[in-house]
Order: C-alpha cells, then structure tokens, then sequence
C-alpha cells in the first residue's frame, strides 16, 4: 500500500509540473519491460514450449522466475531490461515529440517476494536509470502499477 501511493505521489508531481496549455500529450508505453507479459515479450517464454506444467512453465513473470530459478532468471531479466529500451530508443522517442511514457511496474521491485526474490535484482536501479534518460531528454514518465501482491485475477499483471 505504500509502495502503491509513493508511485502515485511520484506520478502526481511529475504531472504537475506540466504545463496547462490544453493539448493532449504525444505518449508511448513500455509494456514488457519491467513487467512480462507473453503476448509483449513471447521470445523471452519460448523457453517454455513443449513442457508440461510439473516441469515448470512460466507464464507470467511469477511463474518464469519460479521456473527458472532466482539465477538464471536475472540473468534472463537483466539481459532484457539491458536490450528491450536503451538510450538510443529514448533519444528516438524525443526525435519524434514524444511528451511522456507509461511505464508498467510491478510491486516487487521496490520489495521483492516469493519467486521475485533473486529474480528481479537489479530492477529498481534499471527504474532509476530510466528516470534519468526521461529527465535527460525531457520527457515526463508515469508510472502504472501494473502488478500487485492481492490483484484482481492473481496474476501479476493485474494491479
């Protein structure tokens, strides 16, 4: 719950300091970045193909860091968050007057749990260096909680 109102707090400023001149913002969303989701990233579950569910199948990124295991999945993750946006796309997105992105976030970076433990070390700093290319180039971000301990369907992109 603090987690979830530090990020609306954090979206609610950054929003703010827009300034008010009735146009509607040019934006993008970084789906499958921070949150995996196979229908955004299915070359990351294709590992999964062809098992039954006793072997272990990740569906989800709950399921994918159960199943791979606290060190092989950051070393998936990792090599993800490094390739799937970089500084280079930011700079792209500012070329073509992009204002802000929504960037889909689970709870589990700010305190990891269950099989996120291990799994997603690393994820806050790839936010916060985020943050910094946005501020870099200009461009606002807002943050969607897109994942929560307690969702609506249980799976963890459901906040």
């Amino acid at each position: 719950m603090k987690t979830t109102f530090a990020l609306a707090a954090m979206t609610a400023l950054v929003m703010a300091d827009r300034k008010h001149d009735n146009h509607a913002m040019t934006g993008v969303n970084i789906g499958g970045w921070m949150v995996l989701e196979p229908w955004i990233t299915p070359s990351l579950f294709y590992r999964f193909l062809g098992k039954k569910e006793s072997e272990g199948v990740g569906q989800d990124q709950w399921t994918f860091c159960d199943s791979l295991g606290p060190r092989e999945g950051n070393r998936v993750l990792k090599d993800h968050w490094d390739h799937w946006i970089t500084e280079k796309h930011i700079k792209e997105m500012k070329e073509k007057k992009v204002e802000i992105v929504r960037l889909p976030l689970g709870d589990w970076i700010v305190k990891p749990y269950g099989p996120y433990v291990g799994c997603t070390d690393g994820s806050i700093e790839k936010v916060h260096w985020f943050m910094k290319m946005a501020e870099k180039y200009d461009i606002k971000v807002l943050f969607d909680v897109h994942g929560m301990r307690g969702s609506q369907n249980g799976f963890d992109n459901s906040g």
